[in-house]
Protein backbone atom coordinates (compact mmCIF):
# COMPACT_ATOMS: atom_id res chain seq x y z
CA UNK A 1 0.00 0.00 0.00
CA UNK A 2 1.05 3.55 -1.42
CA UNK A 3 0.02 6.80 0.37
CA UNK A 4 0.23 10.20 -0.94
CA UNK A 5 -1.72 12.98 0.45
CA UNK A 6 -0.74 16.78 1.18
CA UNK A 7 -1.00 18.74 4.00
CA UNK A 8 -1.00 22.72 4.59
CA UNK A 9 1.50 22.44 6.64
CA UNK A 10 4.30 19.64 7.81
CA UNK A 11 2.38 19.18 11.36
CA UNK A 12 -0.66 18.37 8.99
CA UNK A 13 1.00 16.32 6.51
CA UNK A 14 2.18 14.04 9.67
CA UNK A 15 -1.07 13.98 11.12
CA UNK A 16 -2.73 12.72 7.73
CA UNK A 17 -0.28 10.29 7.18
CA UNK A 18 -0.81 8.59 11.01
CA UNK A 19 -4.55 8.48 10.51
CA UNK A 20 -4.34 6.61 7.37
CA UNK A 21 -1.90 3.78 8.30
CA UNK A 22 -2.43 0.19 7.62
CA UNK A 23 -4.20 -1.64 4.87
CA UNK A 24 -7.31 -1.31 6.30
CA UNK A 25 -7.62 1.76 5.79
CA UNK A 26 -6.66 1.23 1.94
CA UNK A 27 -9.67 -1.05 1.66
CA UNK A 28 -11.75 1.30 3.24
CA UNK A 29 -10.84 3.85 0.47
CA UNK A 30 -11.63 1.60 -2.05
CA UNK A 31 -14.60 -0.21 -1.02
CA UNK A 32 -15.91 3.90 -0.59
CA UNK A 33 -14.39 4.28 -4.17
CA UNK A 34 -16.72 1.08 -5.80
CA UNK A 35 -19.57 1.73 -3.30
CA UNK A 36 -19.92 5.34 -5.16
CA UNK A 37 -19.66 4.21 -8.56
CA UNK A 38 -22.10 1.63 -8.41
CA UNK A 39 -24.55 4.10 -6.79
CA UNK A 40 -23.50 6.23 -10.09
CA UNK A 41 -23.53 4.01 -12.64
CA UNK A 42 -26.56 1.94 -11.37
CA UNK A 43 -29.29 5.45 -11.39
CA UNK A 44 -30.61 3.90 -15.36
CA UNK A 45 -30.42 0.52 -16.19
CA UNK A 46 -31.85 -0.38 -19.32
CA UNK A 47 -32.45 -4.39 -20.40
CA UNK A 48 -32.92 -4.80 -24.35
CA UNK A 49 -32.50 -8.18 -26.02
CA UNK A 50 -28.83 -6.95 -26.79
CA UNK A 51 -26.62 -7.88 -24.02
CA UNK A 52 -23.87 -5.63 -25.62
CA UNK A 53 -26.09 -2.23 -25.33
CA UNK A 54 -26.94 -3.29 -21.48
CA UNK A 55 -23.33 -3.44 -20.62
CA UNK A 56 -22.24 -0.36 -22.67
CA UNK A 57 -25.46 1.53 -21.52
CA UNK A 58 -25.44 0.13 -17.72
CA UNK A 59 -21.75 1.17 -17.23
CA UNK A 60 -19.38 2.42 -19.34
CA UNK A 61 -20.76 4.67 -21.32
CA UNK A 62 -22.07 6.59 -18.24
CA UNK A 63 -18.53 5.94 -16.50
CA UNK A 64 -16.83 7.39 -19.77
CA UNK A 65 -19.16 10.83 -20.01
CA UNK A 66 -18.51 11.19 -16.30
CA UNK A 67 -14.60 10.41 -15.97
CA UNK A 68 -13.33 10.95 -19.63
CA UNK A 69 -15.40 13.88 -20.54
CA UNK A 70 -15.96 15.35 -17.87
CA UNK A 71 -14.09 15.64 -14.94
CA UNK A 72 -10.48 14.46 -17.50
CA UNK A 73 -12.06 16.73 -20.45
CA UNK A 74 -9.46 14.43 -22.49
CA UNK A 75 -11.15 13.30 -25.58
CA UNK A 76 -10.23 13.17 -29.07
CA UNK A 77 -10.70 16.98 -29.54
CA UNK A 78 -10.62 17.71 -26.48
CA UNK A 79 -7.35 16.50 -25.17
CA UNK A 80 -6.19 19.98 -23.04
CA UNK A 81 -8.29 19.98 -20.31
CA UNK A 82 -10.30 22.63 -21.24
CA UNK A 83 -14.12 22.98 -20.33
CA UNK A 84 -15.87 23.73 -23.61
CA UNK A 85 -18.92 25.34 -23.03
CA UNK A 86 -20.82 23.55 -25.32
CA UNK A 87 -19.12 19.84 -24.75
CA UNK A 88 -19.42 19.77 -20.90
CA UNK A 89 -23.26 21.07 -21.36
CA UNK A 90 -24.01 18.09 -23.23
CA UNK A 91 -22.20 16.03 -20.71
CA UNK A 92 -24.53 16.65 -18.24
CA UNK A 93 -27.05 16.71 -19.99
CA UNK A 94 -26.60 12.78 -20.44
CA UNK A 95 -25.98 12.38 -16.74
CA UNK A 96 -28.67 14.49 -15.01
CA UNK A 97 -30.32 11.33 -13.72
CA UNK A 98 -27.12 10.02 -12.04
CA UNK A 99 -25.44 13.37 -10.90
CA UNK A 100 -28.43 15.83 -10.74
CA UNK A 101 -26.51 17.95 -8.69
CA UNK A 102 -23.10 18.56 -10.64
CA UNK A 103 -26.04 19.29 -13.95
CA UNK A 104 -26.99 22.18 -11.22
CA UNK A 105 -23.73 23.31 -10.36
CA UNK A 106 -22.57 23.19 -14.06
CA UNK A 107 -25.35 25.40 -15.10
CA UNK A 108 -24.55 27.96 -12.88
CA UNK A 109 -20.74 27.57 -13.95
CA UNK A 110 -21.49 28.11 -17.40
CA UNK A 111 -23.35 31.12 -16.85
CA UNK A 112 -20.64 32.77 -15.50
CA UNK A 113 -18.76 31.65 -18.70
CA UNK A 114 -21.36 34.60 -20.34
CA UNK A 115 -20.38 38.00 -21.95
CA UNK A 116 -23.17 40.79 -21.30
CA UNK A 117 -23.44 40.59 -24.81
CA UNK A 118 -24.82 36.88 -24.62
CA UNK A 119 -22.17 35.39 -26.07
CA UNK A 120 -19.49 32.99 -24.34
CA UNK A 121 -16.42 31.88 -23.33
CA UNK A 122 -16.16 28.92 -26.15
CA UNK A 123 -13.90 27.17 -24.05
CA UNK A 124 -11.38 28.30 -21.28
CA UNK A 125 -8.82 26.87 -18.69
CA UNK A 126 -9.61 26.29 -14.22
CA UNK A 127 -8.76 27.90 -11.96
CA UNK A 128 -8.10 31.15 -13.56
CA UNK A 129 -10.54 30.57 -16.63
CA UNK A 130 -8.47 32.04 -19.30
CA UNK A 131 -9.77 30.71 -22.94
CA UNK A 132 -11.43 32.33 -26.01
CA UNK A 133 -14.32 34.34 -27.39
CA UNK A 134 -15.38 33.27 -30.69
CA UNK A 135 -17.89 34.13 -33.65
CA UNK A 136 -19.39 30.31 -32.81
CA UNK A 137 -23.57 30.91 -33.35
CA UNK A 138 -24.55 27.91 -30.98
CA UNK A 139 -22.60 27.37 -28.28
CA UNK A 140 -24.86 30.14 -25.90
CA UNK A 141 -27.71 27.96 -27.19
CA UNK A 142 -26.95 25.01 -25.26
CA UNK A 143 -27.41 26.33 -21.78
CA UNK A 144 -31.00 27.60 -22.03
CA UNK A 145 -31.80 23.72 -23.75
CA UNK A 146 -29.82 22.24 -21.11
CA UNK A 147 -31.71 24.13 -18.24
CA UNK A 148 -35.10 22.87 -19.98
CA UNK A 149 -33.63 19.44 -19.46
CA UNK A 150 -32.43 19.81 -15.57
CA UNK A 151 -36.11 21.13 -14.94
CA UNK A 152 -37.88 18.17 -16.84
CA UNK A 153 -35.69 15.79 -14.75
CA UNK A 154 -35.43 17.36 -11.72
CA UNK A 155 -38.22 20.04 -11.16
CA UNK A 156 -36.08 22.20 -9.32
CA UNK A 157 -37.37 25.73 -10.56
CA UNK A 158 -35.00 27.24 -7.46
CA UNK A 159 -32.06 26.73 -9.96
CA UNK A 160 -33.58 29.54 -11.94
CA UNK A 161 -33.38 31.94 -8.93
CA UNK A 162 -29.74 31.70 -8.78
CA UNK A 163 -27.51 34.82 -9.20
CA UNK A 164 -24.51 34.43 -11.16
CA UNK A 165 -22.53 36.91 -12.32
CA UNK A 166 -20.52 37.63 -15.98
CA UNK A 167 -17.09 37.96 -17.79
CA UNK A 168 -16.03 40.85 -19.44
CA UNK A 169 -13.79 41.21 -22.81
CA UNK A 170 -13.22 43.31 -25.46
CA UNK A 171 -15.51 42.90 -28.58
CA UNK A 172 -13.66 40.63 -31.77
CA UNK A 173 -12.96 43.03 -34.02
CA UNK A 174 -14.20 42.58 -37.88
CA UNK A 175 -11.37 40.41 -39.07
CA UNK A 176 -11.33 38.39 -35.77
CA UNK A 177 -12.66 34.67 -35.81
CA UNK A 178 -11.37 35.02 -31.91
CA UNK A 179 -9.03 35.63 -29.95
CA UNK A 180 -7.18 34.01 -26.24
CA UNK A 181 -7.39 36.29 -23.61
CA UNK A 182 -8.29 36.62 -19.35
CA UNK A 183 -11.75 38.10 -19.34
CA UNK A 184 -12.67 40.12 -16.42
CA UNK A 185 -15.40 39.56 -14.02
CA UNK A 186 -18.12 41.62 -14.57
CA UNK A 187 -20.13 43.85 -11.85
CA UNK A 188 -23.45 42.62 -13.07
CA UNK A 189 -24.94 39.67 -11.70
CA UNK A 190 -28.21 38.04 -12.86
CA UNK A 191 -30.70 35.15 -12.20
CA UNK A 192 -29.73 32.50 -14.33
CA UNK A 193 -33.29 32.73 -15.38
CA UNK A 194 -32.36 36.17 -17.23
CA UNK A 195 -28.86 34.77 -18.55
CA UNK A 196 -30.91 32.18 -20.81
CA UNK A 197 -32.96 35.05 -22.12
CA UNK A 198 -30.01 36.63 -22.60
CA UNK A 199 -28.92 33.73 -25.37
CA UNK A 200 -32.23 33.10 -26.10
CA UNK A 201 -32.22 36.81 -27.23
CA UNK A 202 -28.87 36.93 -29.07
CA UNK A 203 -29.67 33.89 -31.33
CA UNK A 204 -32.39 35.37 -32.63
CA UNK A 205 -31.45 38.77 -33.30
CA UNK A 206 -28.66 37.11 -35.51
CA UNK A 207 -30.18 36.58 -38.69
CA UNK A 208 -29.19 36.89 -42.70
CA UNK A 209 -30.75 37.97 -45.31
CA UNK A 210 -33.39 34.82 -45.55
CA UNK A 211 -34.51 35.30 -41.93
CA UNK A 212 -32.60 32.66 -40.91
CA UNK A 213 -29.10 32.22 -37.84
CA UNK A 214 -25.87 33.33 -39.18
CA UNK A 215 -23.56 30.62 -38.66
CA UNK A 216 -20.89 32.88 -37.99
CA UNK A 217 -17.51 31.10 -37.32
CA UNK A 218 -19.47 27.11 -37.27
CA UNK A 219 -22.40 26.23 -35.89
CA UNK A 220 -22.30 22.90 -34.13
CA UNK A 221 -20.64 21.48 -36.64
CA UNK A 222 -17.36 24.03 -35.88
CA UNK A 223 -15.27 22.50 -38.53
CA UNK A 224 -17.38 24.70 -40.94
CA UNK A 225 -15.37 27.75 -39.74
CA UNK A 226 -14.98 29.73 -43.02
CA UNK A 227 -18.72 29.02 -44.61
CA UNK A 228 -19.86 32.30 -43.30
CA UNK A 229 -16.73 33.89 -42.23
CA UNK A 230 -17.47 37.31 -43.60
CA UNK A 231 -20.69 37.70 -41.78
CA UNK A 232 -23.61 36.93 -43.95
CA UNK A 233 -23.61 33.13 -44.53
CA UNK A 234 -26.42 31.41 -42.76
CA UNK A 235 -27.00 27.69 -40.90
CA UNK A 236 -29.97 25.56 -41.42
CA UNK A 237 -29.26 23.24 -39.05
CA UNK A 238 -28.96 26.35 -36.21
CA UNK A 239 -32.41 27.14 -37.77
CA UNK A 240 -33.98 23.40 -36.51
CA UNK A 241 -32.00 24.02 -33.51
CA UNK A 242 -33.18 27.12 -32.14
CA UNK A 243 -36.92 26.30 -33.56
CA UNK A 244 -36.08 23.66 -30.54
CA UNK A 245 -34.83 25.75 -28.06
CA UNK A 246 -37.26 28.70 -28.20
CA UNK A 247 -40.43 26.12 -28.18
CA UNK A 248 -38.44 24.16 -25.28
CA UNK A 249 -37.91 27.66 -22.80
CA UNK A 250 -40.95 29.19 -23.97
CA UNK A 251 -42.36 26.42 -22.03
CA UNK A 252 -40.33 27.64 -19.04
CA UNK A 253 -40.89 31.27 -19.38
CA UNK A 254 -44.81 30.61 -19.10
CA UNK A 255 -44.80 28.41 -15.97
CA UNK A 256 -42.67 31.02 -14.35
CA UNK A 257 -44.91 33.59 -15.06
CA UNK A 258 -43.25 35.70 -17.74
CA UNK A 259 -46.23 35.43 -20.66
CA UNK A 260 -44.37 38.41 -22.56
CA UNK A 261 -41.37 36.27 -23.17
CA UNK A 262 -42.84 32.93 -24.03
CA UNK A 263 -45.17 34.95 -26.49
CA UNK A 264 -41.54 36.19 -27.93
CA UNK A 265 -40.26 32.25 -28.21
CA UNK A 266 -43.06 31.23 -30.00
CA UNK A 267 -43.17 33.67 -32.26
CA UNK A 268 -39.90 33.64 -32.98
CA UNK A 269 -39.91 29.96 -33.25
CA UNK A 270 -42.76 30.37 -35.57
CA UNK A 271 -41.01 32.60 -37.86
CA UNK A 272 -38.12 30.47 -38.01
CA UNK A 273 -40.60 27.49 -39.04
CA UNK A 274 -42.02 29.95 -41.69
CA UNK A 275 -38.20 30.85 -43.10
CA UNK A 276 -36.97 27.82 -43.26
CA UNK A 277 -39.75 26.18 -45.10
CA UNK A 278 -39.82 29.05 -47.52
CA UNK A 279 -35.68 28.59 -48.16
CA UNK A 280 -34.18 25.52 -46.86
CA UNK A 281 -36.21 22.92 -48.58
CA UNK A 282 -33.59 21.40 -51.73
CA UNK A 283 -36.31 19.28 -53.19
CA UNK A 284 -35.44 16.03 -51.65
CA UNK A 285 -33.69 16.99 -48.31
CA UNK A 286 -32.82 19.96 -46.40
CA UNK A 287 -30.23 22.08 -47.45
CA UNK A 288 -27.11 22.77 -44.37
CA UNK A 289 -26.41 26.04 -44.56
CA UNK A 290 -25.43 29.24 -47.17
CA UNK A 291 -22.01 30.47 -47.56
CA UNK A 292 -21.25 34.37 -47.61
CA UNK A 293 -22.02 34.56 -50.88
CA UNK A 294 -25.14 33.03 -51.02
CA UNK A 295 -24.25 29.22 -52.76
CA UNK A 296 -25.75 26.52 -50.81
CA UNK A 297 -24.41 23.95 -49.17
CA UNK A 298 -25.94 20.53 -48.71
CA UNK A 299 -27.70 20.83 -51.97
CA UNK A 300 -28.06 18.85 -55.10
CA UNK A 301 -25.85 21.43 -56.48
CA UNK A 302 -22.87 21.25 -53.53
CA UNK A 303 -19.96 19.68 -55.16
CA UNK A 304 -19.27 18.08 -51.91
CA UNK A 305 -21.21 18.02 -48.96
CA UNK A 306 -24.51 17.58 -51.48
CA UNK A 307 -26.34 15.92 -48.13
CA UNK A 308 -25.82 16.55 -44.57
CA UNK A 309 -27.45 14.18 -41.78
CA UNK A 310 -27.67 16.93 -39.16
CA UNK A 311 -30.41 18.97 -41.32
CA UNK A 312 -32.26 15.88 -41.91
CA UNK A 313 -32.39 14.48 -38.13
CA UNK A 314 -33.14 18.40 -36.39
CA UNK A 315 -35.82 18.17 -39.17
CA UNK A 316 -37.53 15.82 -37.16
CA UNK A 317 -36.19 16.32 -33.61
CA UNK A 318 -37.08 20.00 -33.43
CA UNK A 319 -40.97 19.21 -35.21
CA UNK A 320 -40.10 22.05 -37.39
CA UNK A 321 -40.83 19.59 -40.35
CA UNK A 322 -44.31 19.16 -41.94
CA UNK A 323 -44.55 15.39 -41.60
CA UNK A 324 -44.45 14.85 -45.58
CA UNK A 325 -40.54 16.67 -45.95
CA UNK A 326 -39.58 15.38 -42.76
CA UNK A 327 -40.39 11.79 -44.41
CA UNK A 328 -38.73 12.94 -47.80
CA UNK A 329 -35.37 14.24 -45.68
CA UNK A 330 -35.22 10.68 -43.48
CA UNK A 331 -35.48 8.62 -46.27
CA UNK A 332 -32.89 10.58 -48.15
CA UNK A 333 -30.22 10.57 -45.14
CA UNK A 334 -31.32 6.51 -45.50
CA UNK A 335 -30.45 6.23 -48.76
CA UNK A 336 -27.56 8.61 -49.46
CA UNK A 337 -25.84 8.52 -45.91
CA UNK A 338 -26.35 5.47 -44.33
CA UNK A 339 -24.30 2.56 -45.45
CA UNK A 340 -25.17 -1.11 -43.98
CA UNK A 341 -22.20 -3.12 -45.70
CA UNK A 342 -19.53 -0.81 -43.99
CA UNK A 343 -22.02 -0.03 -40.59
CA UNK A 344 -22.39 3.11 -40.86
CA UNK A 345 -24.20 5.98 -41.03
CA UNK A 346 -22.04 9.29 -42.78
CA UNK A 347 -22.60 12.75 -41.03
CA UNK A 348 -22.30 14.32 -44.95
CA UNK A 349 -21.74 13.06 -48.43
CA UNK A 350 -19.44 13.21 -50.85
CA UNK A 351 -16.56 14.64 -48.23
CA UNK A 352 -14.60 17.87 -48.34
CA UNK A 353 -11.54 17.29 -49.92
CA UNK A 354 -10.49 19.78 -53.01
CA UNK A 355 -13.89 22.62 -53.41
CA UNK A 356 -12.72 25.95 -53.51
CA UNK A 357 -14.62 26.69 -50.48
Amino acid sequence: VFRLGVGSDQAAALQLAQQVRGVEHAREALDEVQRWWRETLGAVQVRTPDPGVDAMVNGWLPYQTLACRYVARSGYYQSGGAFGFRDQLQDTMALVHATPALAREHLLLCASRQFPQGDVQYWWHPPHGRGVRTRCSDDFLWLPLAVCRYLQVTADRTVLDETVGFIEGRLLAPDEESYYDLPQASPVRLPLYDHCVLALRRGTELLGERGLPLIGSGDWNDGMNRVGDAGRGESVWLGFFLHHVLNRFGEVASLRGDAAFASYCAAAAQGLRDKLEMHAWDGEWYRRAWFDDGTPLGSVLSDECRIDSISQSWSVLSGAAGSVRAAQAMNALDRHLVKRDAGLIQLLDPPFDSTPK
